[in-house]
This record gives C-alpha cells, structure tokens and sequence, in this order.
C-alpha cells in the first residue's frame, strides 16, 4: 500500500492526486460499509462460517486485478486503467470491511485479553518476516519483467499468499456461541450509535485523537513517490523500501506487543503516531536515499503499532459484546478524515510533497498531544473497578 501501489498508479497516470486517491479509497471502502453489518454479526452466536464467506470477497479481486492488469491496462486509456485498478482496490477493501466485524470479534472470542498485543505482535512479525522477503521478490520482479506485466505478477502472487492465509482460518475452532444479552433492531441499532459517543467520555476522545491521526496518515501515500522524485531512483527500489518496511515491522512489533499486554495500548498508539512525525522529519531532512529510508522505517512501525494496538484498545473500552458495534463505529466515524489524502495530493501538485509532509507532521503532533493528555488507559480504568470484588 505504501511502496508498491503508489508506484503503479504513477507509471498510469503520473498524478500524485491519483496517487492520494489510494489510502482514500481503501480507507472508505475498508471503513464505511462495516457499520451496515455490525448488528447482524453482533447477534451471530457463531462467527467462523461468516468470516471465511466474507474473506473470499477480500481475496479475490487482487486475482481479478492480476488479470486486467496483464490483459487489458495497456490497450486502454490512462483514465480508464485508473478507474479499473481504483474498483479493484475498492472491492478488496469492500471484503475487508465486511469481514473485520467478525473477524476481530472471532479473534479476541478466542484469544485471552493479556495475550492480545502478543498475538497481534506476532502476526506482523510472521508478516514483516515474510514481508522481507516479499520485498527482495518485489524488487526482481519490477526489474526483471517489463511493465504492466511485472504488476500484475505481483497481483497474482497477492492473492495466492492471501488465499494461504485463507487455509488457515478453515482451522480455527471456535466451540461455543457469544450470544449478546441484548439485541436491537437496526433502528434502535443507529439510535444507540449517537448515544454511545455521547455518552463515553474516553471513547471520544480516543476518536479525536485517532482522526487526527488519520490525517497525519495523509503523508504515507507520499513518502515514495517523494523518493523517486528526489533521488531519481528505479523502479526496484519499491522493493528496497519495503524490505525496510518488514523489517521494521518484526523489529517494533516483537517490542510492542510486549509493552502493550504489559502497560496497555495507550502507549503503542502514541509512539505509532510519534513515528509518523519523525517518518514526515526525515522526508523533509534526508540529504540521500540511504537515510531516507527511515522515512520507511518510521512509517512501518506506524503501521505495525496500529495493528498491534488500535482495535484492541477498543476492544478494551468497550463490553465484549459491543466489539463489533465499536469497531464498526469508531471505523466509520474516523475513516472521513482520511479523505485528507485527496487534499494532500492537490497540494503535493500545488505546492510540492514537503508542504505535505509539514501539515502532516503537525496532525501527527497534535494527536500525540492528545493521546498523552485526554486520552486514558482503558486498562488501569479496568483494573480499578474490579479491585473492590478481588479484595
């Protein structure tokens, strides 16, 4: 997402508004349609066999997209192949949306909650080491194999690694039903939706602090796309850039994920979004490409700590079976701000990439500051209240 499809949207179009549009468009079709299914999975006793209907919606278009891309990206116009590669990674992320709901609910049905961040760390370490690797294969491919064919290989490999991570969501066992105590209807569904953000004081927080963030995440798109701009690198490099990338994602996650069944996830979210800052310093700093790829470095650990932590703290702040309704709600109250990707690419045109990674660094500093003042451990909270029933 962030070193791989920039460059393919820039060999079609060569427009970074184009290239904005990516985290756009997957983060409304990742983010939106969530909340029309969220009641209907939070009444499912069982989660498993929604899951896997769902992750084939989330697999299969990067098998479609391998297929156009080899077949028909070049007898169309620029417009056009931007339009097919842009629905391909809205249907992606469509799958990915409707799954999540479930998905993140199955996950912490089955995993106790002082293992979460372990679990999650885990996963982006298996991921970030298969990720180096990946990175080595990307940067072959896109020397070796002439464009368009050399994408839509990369496609193609995309989808046949996501459908082995499908093999194994067949095996997971989940042996009794979550029943929630209440149900709704879905008028009294959306009803509620004002009244939990209403009333959840931290929980609002945590949201204005996490849409600042979103529009911190304006500068991923960006950062390389800037590089090969200000070094006049290869094409390969997308593959350098992102071996930095897994790498660092085992690095941090291994540490992270630690600290969070430790001291919480508060924590892993204001160093996500500080290295977001520090990702954005560097853009604007680095006199070479070598030191540049701490833009990549600072990016990833973003990432990482994101996934490590970001939907577990809601799974903390809420009841258990509130998952799905908050994570549904927090993903479609936020996901707006990352719109701001469309900004940053017209300003990027207008202005240049440093503007971008300027105002972006200032969002990145505005949600630390609230993250680290307004924002409290849902943990601690936790912890305090069942005290009085221990002692």
């Amino acid at each position: 997402m962030q070193t791989v499809l920039p460059v393919f949207v820039k060999k079609i179009s060569g427009s970074d508004i184009a290239v904005g549009l990516i985290p756009v468009i997957w983060s409304i079709g990742f983010n939106f349609p969530q909340i029309f299914v969220s009641n209907y999975v939070r009444q499912i006793g069982f989660k498993k066999l929604w899951v896997l209907k769902t992750a084939l919606v989330q697999r299969i278009p990067w098998l479609v997209l391998a297929l156009l891309s080899y077949f028909l990206i070049e007898t169309v116009s620029n417009n056009t192949a931007l339009i097919i590669f842009f629905l391909g990674l809205a249907f992606a992320a469509l799958g990915g949306s409707i799954n999540l709901p479930g998905w993140f609910d199955l996950i912490s049905k089955l995993t106790p909650v002082q293992l979460r961040g372990r679990l999650f760390a885990y996963r982006s370490v298996l991921g970030g080491a298969l990720g180096i690797f990946g990175g080595w294969l990307v940067s072959k491919i896109l020397a070796e194999i002439i464009f368009p064919q050399n994408f839509a290989l990369l496609f193609l490999i995309a989808f046949l690694i996501t459908m082995a991570s499908y093999s194994f969501l067949v095996f997971l066992k989940e042996e009794k039903p979550n029943h929630p105590e209440q149900t709704f209807s879905s008028k009294e569904f959306l009803k509620r939706l004002g009244s939990i953000v209403k009333k959840e004081k931290n929980y609002r927080n945590f949201l204005i602090a996490d849409s600042l963030m979103m529009m911190a995440l304006m500068s991923h798109a960006f950062f390389a796309v800037n590089a090969f701009d200000k070094f006049s690198l290869t094409d390969s490099y997308a593959g350098y850039f992102t071996i930095v990338m897994m790498l660092s994602m085992v690095i941090g996650s291994l540490y992270f994920g630690y600290l969070a069944d430790k001291l919480g996830h508060k924590i892993n979210l204001l160093w996500g979004i500080i290295f977001t800052f520090i990702a954005c310093l560097f853009a604007l700093i680095s006199p070479s490409v070598e030191i540049y790829y701490l833009c990549f470095a600072g990016s990833s650990l973003t990432i990482s700590l994101t996934l490590v932590s970001r939907l577990t703290i809601i799974s903390e702040i809420c009841l258990e079976e509130d998952r799905p309704t908050y994570i549904s709600l927090t993903n479609l109250i936020t996901a707006p701000f990352i719109l701001s990707g469309l900004l940053g690419g017209w300003i990027a045109n207008q202005f240049g990439y440093d503007i971008v990674f300027i105002i972006a660094g200032i969002f990145a500093l505005a949600s630390a500051i609230w993250f680290l003042i307004m924002v409290e451990e849902p943990r601690k909270k936790n912890l305090e209240l069942i005290k009085p029933s221990i002692n």
